[in-house]
């Protein structure tokens, strides 16, 4: 799927959590789908959201997946979204 708007981006990250930015966090029903979406993503233990500042910060297990798997697939969650 294609959308209008840049890839969200890595704002802070350690050995297992990873802070994204993603601009479609605009309103309530995106950012529901969004956070549904990433709480499903192998690995994934927890989901925080900052609608303000735009930010996704999603706590995985470092034994089961890696950032970079988690950020493809957090991008995929959100090209998902209309």
């Amino acid at each position: 799927m294609s959308r209008d708007l840049p890839p969200v981006t890595v704002v802070a990250s350690s050995n297992d959590e990873v802070t994204v930015n993603v601009l479609e966090l605009i309103c309530q029903s995106c950012a529901e789908r969004i956070l549904a979406g990433c709480r499903h993503i192998e690995g994934v233990a927890s989901v925080a959201v900052d609608r303000r500042e735009r930010l996704i910060t999603l706590y995985f297990d470092s034994a089961v997946t890696t950032r970079e798997r988690v950020v493809a697939a957090v991008d995929d969650v959100v090209a998902t979204i209309r």
